[in-house]
């Protein structure tokens, strides 16, 4: 009986193991510089998209909670060194920028796995503390892919 209880142990680790390896995770975020687009959406939150496969077309997004906007006469640099933690994103007018200040982390990570403009899969951040392996399957809205289906990613 207790080689039973242990094998049955063993079993249970090594599922979990393995079901934790082979979970599909996001990937790190590049350097903003590197962005290929941002926009402010309505909700408050502010989309930056990534080309991680280097085609063109942009694949990769994370989601951040915008902080604070604001218009300034302030330079950039004034700006950033003010919220040394957060990105800061702007729109230059003529006579000013119009200043978007995020949060340090995201909140979301997307993939357009396809390139066709809808994102296939979502990942949640609940702790905003990066990419880490605490990251949480969140949702499909292409509807394409299942949780239980996800075990890597198909990005060429």
């Amino acid at each position: 009986m207790k080689r039973f209880i242990i094998l049955i142990l063993f079993a249970y680790i090594f599922l979990m193991f393995s079901n934790a390896f082979g979970t599909l995770r996001p990937v790190s975020e590049p350097e903003i510089s590197t962005a290929t687009s941002w926009d402010v959406q309505s909700s408050g939150m502010l989309w930056v998209g990534y080309d991680l496969n280097g085609n063109g077309s942009t694949n990769y997004y994370t989601v951040r909670i915008v902080l604070d906007a604001y218009y300034s006469k302030d330079t950039a640099q004034v700006i950033k060194d003010n919220n040394p933690m957060c990105p800061v994103f702007f729109i230059d007018y003529d006579l000013d920028r119009y200043y978007y200040i995020t949060a340090p982390k995201p909140i979301y990570y997307a993939f357009d796995l396809d390139e066709d403009g809808h994102w296939d899969l979502m990942f949640k951040d609940v702790m905003e503390d990066g990419v880490n392996g605490n990251e949480q399957f969140y949702d499909s809205p292409s509807k394409k892919y299942k949780k239980e289906a996800i075990t890597e990613l198909p990005l060429s």
